[in-house]
């Protein structure tokens, strides 16, 4: 009977959700972001430079005040 094999299929289907949803939310939680896909080594450079810009930017834009 094909129907006995639905239970145990959703059980595994909804802990794989929980699985995925749940690192999701604690990386969020952790880094205040959602998760980037295929991030490497050239994307997390690239957002150093970024925070390294806008802070010299900040800093420059008071200095002027």
């Amino acid at each position: 009977m094909w129907w006995e094999s639905v239970i145990p299929m959703g059980i595994i289907v909804g802990m794989i959700f929980v699985m995925g949803e749940s690192q999701a939310f604690f990386h969020k939680l952790a880094h205040g972001k959602p998760k980037h896909p295929c991030n490497d080594a050239w994307d997390r450079a690239m957002e150093e430079r970024d925070y390294r810009v806008r802070a010299e930017a900040a800093a420059a834009s008071k200095q002027e005040s």
